[in-house]
């Protein structure tokens, strides 16, 4: 028997859109027999202590402001590095083999956010996000269209992605950890500070 997958959807960016925006993909995760699990983020610990309580998850989706250094709520109470985030998703050990990291983001689809995040955790197989800036109704579709791809038409997380420019004309890159491996050894090996 299937065990139930599960969705961690971490609101921590603060705009007034955002609780549509996030409880519009919890809604739609549950309709998918998705067991869901919604949290407001206050801080950097907070962030910490619900990342280790609350079990494994195959998708995490992070809400939040972004650029290619890390993410913040616009309060700046979170403010926190991708590498920072990484660790903390590794070290919880709160997901499941093949989990698949969401960014809801401004750049949080850009391939250094991606690598940042492989050379960091292990356990992070596939990370998503937009490569521009969009509106949290923009983000609700976007990630939507990339669910239902997922859930209810059964293909690869790469494919499910494309799938969100062809519906919409904006750009979503989804970053397989095994296809990038040749790529995140060479950029290893330019950003030295990794051990």
């Amino acid at each position: 028997m299937d065990m139930k997958k599960r969705i961690l959807i971490l609101k921590a960016c603060g705009s007034s859109d955002e609780p549509h925006e996030c409880n519009g993909i919890c809604e739609q995760a549950q309709l998918y027999g998705i067991e869901s699990v919604c949290k407001c983020v206050k801080n950097n610990e907070d962030l910490e202590s619900i990342l280790y309580s609350h079990g494994l998850f195959d998708y995490v989706y992070l809400s939040a402001h972004g650029n290619a250094e890390g993410f913040a709520s616009e309060d700046e109470n979170v403010n926190m590095t991708w590498q920072k985030l990484a660790m903390l998703l590794c070290q919880s050990k709160c997901m499941n083999e093949d989990s698949i990291l969401m960014l809801s983001c401004c750049r949080g689809g850009l391939m250094e956010v991606a690598y940042d995040i492989f050379l960091t955790c292990q356990q992070i197989c596939y990370v998503l996000g937009p490569r521009q800036s969009l509106t949290s109704a923009d983000m609700h579709i976007c990630f939507g269209i990339f669910l239902y791809n997922m859930e209810m038409r059964r293909v690869d997380p790469v494919v499910a992605c494309e799938k969100i420019k062809l519906a919409t004309d904006q750009r979503f890159s989804c970053y397989d950890r095994e296809e990038e491996s040749i790529s995140l050894q060479n950029y290893s090996e330019m950003h030295m500070g990794y051990d």
